[in-house]
């Protein structure tokens, strides 16, 4: 549902199956992988395949949480020195961010499935929490 999502109302964004990624990733890329990584599945391989689909010297940032811990293989990641970033969701691009919002470069309001008043709040999170719905972002208003 969700890549049906985004090639509904992001046709230029590229997708690919996730068996697919790491060759996906290195046939369209110019040197040998992505220069930046954003692991936010949390799915049992997906840490894996995100430092797998960096380029050597890139960023994996890590947005996920995961049910398990998960280990650096390093023997398979050496020569990669990638730089991981970790913690979940960084504020610091927020202004940069809402500014190309702003500007028009970046359309988010497909990604608001849902609005809720404040007073609803409870049963916005009962929604997003169980992904009911086809529920993305929920949006909260007074």
């Amino acid at each position: 549902a969700r890549a049906e999502f985004v090639r509904k109302h992001y046709p230029d964004v590229l997708l690919c199956e996730p068996e697919e990624c790491e060759a996906f990733v290195k046939e369209h890329s110019d040197h040998g992988g992505a220069d930046v990584v954003l692991e936010v599945a949390g799915g049992r391989d997906t840490f894996q395949l995100a430092w797998k689909c960096a380029r050597p010297n890139a960023i994996v940032t890590v947005v996920a949480l995961y049910d398990e811990a998960q280990s650096l293989p390093l023997p398979d990641m050496y020569g990669k020195n990638l730089i991981f970033k970790t913690g979940g969701v960084d504020g610091c691009d927020c202004a940069e961010i809402l500014r190309l919002i702003e500007e028009g470069k970046i359309d988010t309001t497909p990604l608001i499935t849902h609005r809720f008043k404040l007073a609803d709040i409870e049963e916005a999170y009962r929604i997003f929490e169980n992904r009911l719905d086809g529920v993305i972002k929920i949006a909260i208003t007074e």
